[in-house]
């Protein structure tokens, strides 16, 4: 069965800020998720179904945490589509076929805290800097812990989401290699699109790569 989008990382400095922009454009406020403990980051969440979420990820100023997720968002001059993740439970066999491919990726446990104190876990597969950049997807084993989808703010729905890469055929090889159905076409320079249903009508989100 092909490995299917698990939600969508929309990353800047100022968590607030992001999710004030957000309810302005699509009319639907974000929840607040958590903390990231060493990672520098904490989130909100908004609902694309049962089974994906559209994640507002931002430096958490509590954290200082040289050369983390929340240290690049930090430099960032505007919010955009970061990156995406890809649900899977068979992380080692992922990373074992990157490494065919030439790309090295991190796994690692991760967690954030809610705002009712509790503690969710999962785990993570992070490539590493490679040809692809962020086009290539991460993935994210939820263990126990109940998909986000399901319990996060209500309202949006996807419509469609595109990657676009100048080596599209090159892309698509490690992606089927991988059993991932992603909409993925040849682009000028490497871009992600996410088109989402919300009551102010079809928002359309992009990368700035």
């Amino acid at each position: 069965m092909p490995k299917v989008l698990d939600h969508i990382l929309y990353a800047g400095p100022d968590r607030d800020g992001m999710i004030d922009d957000f309810a302005r454009l699509s009319g639907v406020r974000a929840g607040i998720g958590g903390v990231h403990p060493g990672l520098g980051t904490h989130n909100a969440l908004v609902s694309l179904g049962p089974h994906c979420y559209f994640e507002l990820i931002a430096t958490d100023p509590a954290q200082d945490v040289p050369g983390s997720m929340g240290d690049l968002f930090r430099r960032y001059d505007s919010p955009r589509l970061f990156a995406y993740m890809v649900r899977a439970s068979d992380l080692e066999g992922i990373r074992d076929v990157l490494a065919e491919q030439g790309i090295a990726a991190d796994l690692f446990a991760a967690s954030r805290q809610t705002p009712d104190g509790r503690t969710l876990r999962w785990r993570l597969l992070m490539p590493d800097d490679n040809r692809f950049g962020n086009c290539l997807p991460k993935f994210i084993d939820w263990l126990d812990t109940p998909l986000p989808g399901g319990s996060a703010v209500p309202g949006c729905s996807l419509i469609d989401f595109h990657v676009g890469h100048p080596d599209a055929h090159a892309l698509s090889e490690v992606l089927g290699r991988l059993d991932i159905a992603i909409d993925l076409a040849a682009a000028d320079r490497p871009c992600l699109r996410a088109r989402l249903r919300t009551p102010n009508g079809v928002l359309i989100m992009n990368s700035a790569f």
